[in-house]
């Protein structure tokens, strides 16, 4: 649901001994989280504080980038790490394989299109210092390169390859002047991969509405994000065209719509949400087009389910789970999709 600014503590433990580096535990899921009434199965678990959050699948289906929080829920230092899968989408069994852990920085990935066609992943990270995120690409063993270079206390996070691999989306976070709750104002920009040609799509300080999440369409040709009015308590989602224009609302009850991403025929939207008075966010689709009311996918109310991203055959969503509040660590799961 709601993304903080990461900047992360320093920690004298390594992630890797922590949850699912090489030679720690395995993939395989705590024999107590079997399959759920809902028909979901879990992928990953970490167990202890570790948090195994924002799920998102490579272009070819057969492995699933995720963000691991060393010390619980959107907590701590974080790592990329990548589970295989077998053609179906299921584990192999193998354990995870890190791709950037460096133990008192926090690299996250966006739920959603964090690949592009060639491999290389998008992250955003503290890891050149100062305090404040960038965003960075990274292609799987090899070393990350800097996308963005910023003055400044907000923070770039969020990042989503465009499908041709050109561009990425990412959001602009700014905490409001004499706010003392933390509460922000992001904005939503697009690059180039390069780090050229930065370019403002929604301003959320002029706006005066907080902008988060957006995830780019299969086509290249539209976004879509989540958007809170200032001083409002409800999160909405919203479509709009790649250049910034043509922004419609696409939730329209009260409650918090979040975490969107697409099917991948461009038709639907994945997204997390407490739509009818959930008191705990479930997985829910709707049509792109604002066509249809949303679809709840997962029914367990004793869980919080977010981050959802769709898997490119179209036959599974995984997401990050946890019971109760905010501060329990995540585990993966998948569910089957439903019919779009």
């Amino acid at each position: 649901m709601r993304r903080r600014l990461f900047v992360a503590a320093i920690l004298t433990a390594s992630l890797t001994s922590a949850c699912g580096g090489e030679g720690s535990e395995e993939p395989d899921p705590d024999p107590s989280r079997s399959r759920r009434a809902d028909q979901a199965e879990p992928l990953f678990h970490c167990g202890r504080r570790a948090s195994a959050q924002n799920p998102a699948f490579s272009p070819d289906g057969r492995s699933l980038l995720f963000t691991v929080f060393e010390d619980g829920y959107n907590a701590g230092a974080a790592a990329l790490r990548v589970l295989p899968l077998t053609g179906d989408g299921g584990t192999t069994g193998a354990a995870p394989r890190t791709l950037l852990d460096e133990r008192d920085k926090a690299a996250v990935n966006l739920p959603g299109s964090s690949w592009n066609p060639s491999g290389e992943v998008a992250f955003a990270s503290d890891r050149a210092g100062g305090g404040r995120d960038e965003v960075w690409v990274l292609r799987p063993g090899g070393r990350p390169t800097r996308v963005t270079e910023h003055e400044g206390p907000s923070g770039y996070l969020e990042p989503s390859f465009s499908p041709d691999g050109e561009w990425i989306v990412f959001q602009e976070s700014v905490e409001r002047e004499g706010s003392g709750d933390g509460a922000e104002l992001g904005s939503l920009w697009k690059v180039r991969r390069d780090g050229s040609r930065a370019t403002k799509l929604v301003d959320g300080p002029a706006t005066r509405t907080d902008n988060r999440q957006p995830n780019w369409s299969p086509k290249g040709d539209r976004l879509v994000f989540q958007r809170r009015e200032e001083d409002g308590d409800d999160w909405a989602l919203y479509v709009m065209n790649a250049d910034g224009s043509g922004s419609r609302r696409l939730t329209r009850d009260a409650g918090e719509h979040t975490d969107p991403s697409w099917s991948p025929d461009g038709r639907s939207v994945v997204f997390s949400s407490t739509a009818g008075g959930l008191e705990l966010p479930q997985i829910f689709v709707i049509p792109a087009d604002g066509s249809g009311a949303p679809v709840r996918v997962t029914r367990n109310p004793d869980t919080y389910d977010g981050a959802p991203s769709w898997s490119p055959d179209g036959r599974w969503i995984a997401f990050e789970s946890h019971e109760g509040g905010e501060d329990r660590p995540s585990s993966l799961w998948r569910i089957p999709a439903p019919r779009t």
